[in-house]
């Protein structure tokens, strides 16, 4: 994993704590024709999913239109989620307030829908594991069973609808050229193996109540550090993905391709897609609009922030992780890990700026950018809906979501006031059938939902 650059200049020195109380009310639209808008300041406390009331229309400075006409309807979206590291096993754990407000669906709560699962250590881990093979077969070392043992017991019992999805960062050291947690390539003559050990893991996981909805051939299979990683060849990978096509599918779980950056989409030429379903990236090189066009779905599976502040990671989230790949067809948005303490540092390398969508610190626990723009997220596009072109005018980033669980009548906005002033926004569908204006703090984000 690379750490993403993020915005330079004065946005960024402002490294402001995200704390503060959610807002109390819940965001129900119980008639028809009816719109709420909820927003997040990057430097209030006070405004943190906090509902704003409709105001007058006589001075609008900026507007969104969304088109939901079934036509116009794009790819659809799968939901947001975050990874179930190790260090965050270590901080849920029996944590239920902190569960309920990653998973749950009360108010001040993200929602998330997906988790990502660790099939080995990563640079998140103190100790070195990865699951076992042996005569009673594919079953996970202690570490990977107390992380499915937190998922069961307590996730789910607030999430049951989750999906989770799966990625090991190396193999066992015997699978690979070194021999060596660190580094190193996934031997040639280990390929068959290893795919039996990728439907192994499938399958354990599967009939012991985890709700596995796909894995991937490998994390970042490009990159290899001081920490567990593992690279995996072309045509390897192109040898796996069809040695565990037909035993996935008859599980039912999906082959997620890739699992690395933007800028690694060219490996797909030399590998091909056969026997994927979809393709999984991260953001830590190139740009979303790399990945506009390709003949699978694609959704981001990782990203993190670091040491930047709330303003520069509100307008470099929204514009890349939302804006830009939606409308290159982004499908998902799953960032790194869940929950971090202050820095958090693994005990073999990688990553050590690295930050959870909440940081807990001893007592005190804050919500990160981060949390606010999956909550954002999650609000404007349940898993179920579809991406609806929407045009702007003023200073905002925004995209559009129409249909969804709640019936075609729904439309969610995500947006970004790219302005250090206050903006007055009108929020519309094309149709004229949903209309509301509201006020808009500097470098808010905000979300807008209408039914009718």
């Amino acid at each position: 994993m690379r750490v993403r650059r993020l915005l330079s200049g004065a946005a960024s020195v402002l490294a402001l704590a995200l704390v503060g109380a959610a807002s109390t009310t819940p965001l129900t639209l119980a008639s028809a024709g009816s719109t709420a808008l909820l927003s997040s300041s990057p430097t209030d406390a006070s405004v943190r999913l906090a509902e704003r009331p409709a105001v007058g229309d006589s001075e609008v400075t900026a507007e969104v239109v969304v088109d939901r006409s079934s036509s116009a309807l794009r790819q659809e979206w799968i939901g947001v989620g975050a990874a179930l590291t190790d260090a965050s096993v270590t901080h849920l754990e029996g944590r239920p307030d902190l569960v309920s407000m990653l998973f749950g669906q009360e108010p001040g709560a993200i929602g998330l829908e997906w988790l990502r699962l660790p099939l080995s250590a990563t640079d998140m881990s103190t100790t070195l594991w990865a699951w076992k093979s042996g005569k009673r077969g594919v079953r996970p070392s202690r570490p990977a069973r107390e992380a499915i043992r937190f998922l069961r017991r307590e996730v789910l019992r607030v999430a049951p609808g989750l999906q989770v999805t799966a990625s090991a960062w190396t193999a066992p050291p015997a699978y690979k050229t070194n021999r060596s947690w660190f580094g190193g390539r996934l031997r040639g003559d280990r390929v068959k193996k290893y795919a039996r050990f990728l439907v192994g893991q499938a399958r354990w996981l599967t009939s012991h109540g985890v709700p596995l909805g796909s894995i991937s051939l490998g994390n970042e299979p490009g990159h290899t550090s001081d920490y567990p990683t593992m690279a995996i060849g072309d045509r390897q990978l192109k040898r796996l993905a069809r040695r565990v096509s037909g035993p996935l599918d008859a599980l039912g779980v999906e082959r997620w391709g890739l699992d690395h950056n933007w800028a690694d989409l060219p490996r797909l030429d030399a590998t091909g897609t056969a026997g994927l379903d979809a393709i999984a990236l991260h953001c830590y090189e190139g740009a979303p609009g790399q990945a506009a066009g390709l003949g699978l779905p694609w959704l981001v599976t990782e990203c993190t922030g670091t040491d930047d502040g709330p303003i520069s990671t509100f307008a470099w989230d929204s514009k890349n992780l939302v804006v830009d790949a939606v409308a290159a067809g982004s499908t998902g948005l799953l960032m790194w890990n869940l929950a971090l303490s202050p820095g958090w540092r693994g005990a073999f390398g990688g990553c050590w700026t690295c930050r959870g969508l909440v940081t807990v610190d001893g007592g005190t626990v804050r919500r990160e950018a981060e949390f606010f723009a999956l909550a954002h997220l999650r609000r404007a596009a349940p898993a179920g809906s579809h991406a609806a072109p929407v045009t702007t005018a003023g200073p905002l980033l925004a995209t559009g979501f129409a249909g969804g669980p709640a019936g075609a009548g729904r439309v969610g906005v995500y947006g970004f006031s790219t302005s250090d002033q206050t903006q007055t926004v009108r929020v519309r569908t094309s149709d004229g059938a949903l209309a509301s204006v509201h006020e808009v703090g500097p470098y808010e984000i905000f979300s807008w939902v209408g039914q009718g």
